[in-house]
């Protein structure tokens, strides 16, 4: 199955904007990467110094870290876009096989993240594109979710083949504090928008140009993805012109 799939991926990204590979990480693989975010809180809960009480899972200790020390909380998620666990499967030999026969010539690892959608929706994305802040204008982005996702879960939303627009004007607003960066409504409402039914493991490769977003997650139950981004080497401008940053600035 694998094999077929392959020879269609290069075809389908073109076509539809993004790929999905179906049990891209095993169950034990995910486990992992959530374990290791896992014991990152639970060192944090320890420091806070706070009366001790039983949570019996990763989600009730993230919400537990948040109420009591949300700059702790904050932090620990920094810190986390470091773990190896992170690096390991951003580089499983699977996934760098795809992206090397998508982009066909030398590419870049930016570091890879846990993604944490908690049950309040704080850290949404509107409908946008990957482009701004990277560090090549041809990118593949990997989303691949850490539990099952659906509509009403809080999945990746987006609009198929909305790619082939080409980049976009974008709003750039602040929301809770946080800076964001849209694309204009008046050009969202012309388009359906696709909600991904995942189950956890499948990965999701997008192009930079595929309008995408955060889905509202409806559910008491925090939403933990991967993400992970590739840069093709031809795209990278900060190598050919001496005045250009190593990031796409926001316009």
């Amino acid at each position: 199955m694998q094999k077929k799939l392959s020879k269609n991926f290069k075809k389908d990204l073109s076509e539809n904007g993004y790929i999905v590979v179906k049990n891209l990480f095993e169950k034990s693989e995910v486990k992992h990467l959530l374990n290791s975010f896992e014991e990152n809180i639970d060192y944090c809960n320890k420091i806070t110094k706070n009366k001790r009480i039983q949570l019996s899972n990763i989600d009730q200790k993230y919400q537990y870290l948040k109420k009591q020390n949300n700059l702790l909380r904050s932090r620990s998620y920094d810190i986390s876009k470091f773990h190896p666990s992170l690096f390991k499967l951003a580089t499983k030999k699977q996934l760098l096989n795809i992206i090397k026969k998508l982009f066909g010539e030398t590419f870049f690892l930016d570091y890879p993240q846990i993604r944490v959608d908690d049950i309040k929706n704080s850290y949404s994305l509107p409908l946008h594109q990957e482009i701004f802040g990277q560090m090549s204008s041809k990118i593949l982005t990997l989303w691949l979710p850490l539990t099952n996702v659906s509509k009403k879960k809080g999945t990746l939303i987006l609009v198929k083949k909305s790619h082939k627009l080409g980049p976009l004007k974008h709003k750039f607003f602040r929301i809770k504090g946080n800076n964001y960066h849209g694309v204009k409504k008046e050009i969202i409402k012309k388009y359906k928008i696709d909600y991904l039914n995942l189950n956890a493991g499948d990965g999701v490769i997008f192009d930079p140009y595929l309008i995408h977003g955060t889905g509202k997650n409806s559910t008491k139950k925090i939403r933990w993805t991967f993400v992970a981004r590739y840069n093709a080497i031809s795209g990278i401008n900060y190598l050919k012109n001496k005045n250009s940053p190593l990031r796409i600035k926001q316009k």
